[in-house]
């Protein structure tokens, strides 16, 4: 059996966003959705700014692109960025 991974939610959702393909629309999401979790911390506009960036280079035209963009419009008005 694995290692018991103790770290809180937040942490470990982070390491694995770290292990995602860049530039792709789950990444997109995945750092939208992280952006929201953290925006009271610093990393939270960083994660925007990275998610921000993957998308104005990913396809847009699929049912992932179109979550993908929901969430980081979300994330855009919980940050205030938009």
């Amino acid at each position: 059996m694995g290692k018991q991974d103790d770290r809180p939610p937040l942490d470990r959702a982070l390491s694995a966003a770290g292990e995602l393909k860049a530039g792709t629309w789950e990444s997109v999401e995945a750092l939208s959705v992280l952006a929201i979790a953290s925006k009271h911390q610093d990393d939270g506009v960083q994660m925007l700014a990275s998610a921000l960036a993957a998308a104005s280079s990913a396809k847009a035209g699929s049912w992932d692109s179109v979550r993908a963009l929901a969430w980081l419009a979300q994330a855009e008005r919980e940050l205030g960025s938009s």
